[in-house]
């Protein structure tokens, strides 16, 4: 390693441990509210609460669930319920912590996160090519530096665990295994908005996948069944679409960094329009079907294909709120270490630029806190994106 690598490497890492003190001077000064319930744990909480008791044909009336929040939350805001909006059998997960107190199990939560953020540092070290040259103390101090993946551990979410299965399926596929990644990917249908379209878009590289997706997901659904009968899966579909309909403004494009943020919140159109929403179809089909195409050339690694499917699938859902962004810490890491590698050319300052933006705290905490318009955001998806697609294949590349 040059002397000037060197140089980098202490100055990101030194970015990096500053990003990691500002993420937890945040958590720090939302102890009290995380103490009260006001973050996402209080629906898994909520959602096992109900299905330890007996309750689970109740899982999705919002009355039923108000109630039981009252039980051991403290938010005098709070006129409704934070309401569950997963599937069903994710609540079965859950009811081990229902044994502790909230605040107890609500710990215990983030330390299992804790736990998986590390060890989906370590399979990526010791199992992805491509990361065995990362410097540990890179991927050590990343991820909790890396402000949606704090994020994700505050509000208590499970959008970590949804990123060790897909760190995992990356190196099933990377060793041949494609029905083993389809197993797992399978497994994180709690998150089926980000599960089904990652899985669609690899199927075009590697279709096998789909042989180890549809059993595990006819499995969860006949868990799904047995849990709230065979009207539980229409009644999970119905919930969410009528929570759609509510509009509330946490759901809404001001805080979602993708295109349907991106596009609703332009000045002069309607975001209850029907050109704005044709717009934001075609837009979605149009980075879809870019992505695709790259997808089926067949010379990229599974590691380019999976991160270009994460990426592709953030901008193109419905729904992708701050901590979802977790889902590309492996692409973040990795433009961590081209900063430090970079020798100072055009491409690798945008790069170091680039790295700045998707680490840089204070952005996140503006955009999303301050400004409400995290949507903008989907702007550095976007160039992720453009770069993605824009990188010749390793075939293309001269020798």
């Amino acid at each position: 390693m040059t002397l000037n690598t060197l140089k980098r490497k202490k100055f990101v890492v030194v970015f990096l441990l500053a990003m990691t003190l500002c993420n937890f001077i945040l958590a720090f000064q939302l102890i009290p509210k995380v103490r009260n319930g006001y973050q996402d744990f209080t629906i898994f909480y909520t959602g096992a609460l109900l299905v330890r008791s007996g309750h689970a044909a109740s899982l999705y009336d919002l009355a039923t669930q108000f109630r039981t929040q009252q039980l051991f939350t403290n938010v005098p805001i709070r006129l409704g319920p934070l309401p569950f909006n997963h599937p069903p059998f994710e609540a079965l997960f859950f009811v081990p912590f229902t044994f502790l107190g909230y605040w107890p199990a609500y710990l215990t939560w983030t330390l299992l996160n804790l736990i998986m953020l590390a060890a989906s540092a370590f399979v990526l070290k010791t199992k992805v090519p491509q990361f065995s040259v990362v410097p540990a103390e890179i991927l050590a101090i990343g991820g909790v530096a890396f402000f949606p993946a704090a994020m994700a551990m505050i509000q208590g979410q499970d959008v970590i665990a949804l990123l060790v299965l897909f760190v995992l399926a990356i190196v099933m596929l990377d060793r041949g295994n494609d029905e083993m990644a389809g197993v797992l990917l399978g497994f994180g249908l709690f998150r089926p908005q980000f599960a089904v379209p990652v899985v669609v878009i690899l199927a075009f590289r590697r279709w096998r996948i789909l042989l180890g997706f549809a059993p595990v997901a006819a499995l969860l659904g006949l868990v799904t069944v047995w849990l709230m009968g065979w009207n539980g899966p229409i009644n999970y579909v119905r919930f969410v679409l009528r929570l759609e309909a509510t509009k509330a403004r946490a759901y809404g494009p001001e805080a979602v960094p993708n295109l349907r943020g991106l596009i609703l919140t332009i000045p002069g159109i309607s975001a209850i329009g029907r050109p704005a929403h044709i717009l934001v179809i075609v837009s979605s089909l149009l980075v879809l079907f870019f992505s695709l195409r790259r997808v089926v050339k067949g010379s990229d690694s599974i590691l380019f294909v999976s991160s270009l499917a994460v990426v592709t699938t953030i901008l193109v859902n419905f729904h992708s709120l701050v901590y979802d962004l977790t889902l590309i810490l492996p692409t973040a890491l990795l433009l961590v270490f081209a900063t430090v590698k970079g020798e100072g050319t055009r491409r690798e300052i945008q790069i170091a630029l680039l790295t700045a933006l998707l680490f840089l705290t204070p952005l996140y905490v503006f955009l999303w806190l301050y400004a409400e318009s995290f949507y903008l955001f989907s702007l550095v998806l976007i160039w992720i994106l453009i770069r993605m697609l824009r990188t010749p294949p390793p075939a293309e590349v001269p020798a």
